[in-house]
């Protein structure tokens, strides 16, 4: 059985993507005593939130233009559950659980994680492509990439202003 999504339910695992980062920044902000890297972390978990509730917002207004939601399919437990797809991206471990991070970072090095997290992010998505179900979907994710890669030039700009 092939898999394949929708807008829908493309736009609602970029939701729980987000949702999931914007919880690691918050959690992996825990791990640092210095307030201004705290702020970063915290800086981070904003940017997740704020757009997880652009794609929430996207989500319905598709729903209410088309009336398409998401698929609901016993037989098919990823296509009914978008926290599965969205467990398999960047932001599904808990934030010390990689080793990587220790709360001994730098400012640097917190940016440099944060612009590969999206990077990986990115990747998922382009994957996530294949699997969609139409023109509209693909576009959908392409919308989502291009989302991505602007935080990621924020972060370089971030970088530069050291």
């Amino acid at each position: 059985m092939e898999t394949k999504f929708n807008v829908f339910e493309i736009l609602e695992i970029a939701e729980k993507i987000d949702h999931n980062g914007a919880i690691f920044y918050l959690k992996t902000a825990e791990l640092f005593d210095d307030p201004e890297l705290k702020n970063i972390y915290y800086i981070l978990a904003n940017w997740r939130a704020r757009h997880e509730k652009i794609l929430t917002q996207r989500r319905k207004r598709f729903s209410e233009k088309t009336g398409e939601f998401g698929t609901f399919d016993p037989d098919n437990y990823v296509l009914s559950n978008p926290d599965v797809m969205a467990g398999l991206t960047v932001f599904s471990h808990k934030p010390d659980s990689s080793g990587r991070l220790t709360g001994a970072e730098s400012r640097e090095q917190i940016i440099k994680d944060a612009v590969r997290r999206a990077k990986e992010a990115i990747f998922f998505y382009e994957g996530l492509k294949d699997f969609a179900r139409d023109p509209a979907s693909k576009s959908t994710v392409d919308k989502i990439i291009k989302e991505e890669n602007r935080h990621i030039r924020l972060l370089y700009e971030q970088l530069e202003q050291q």
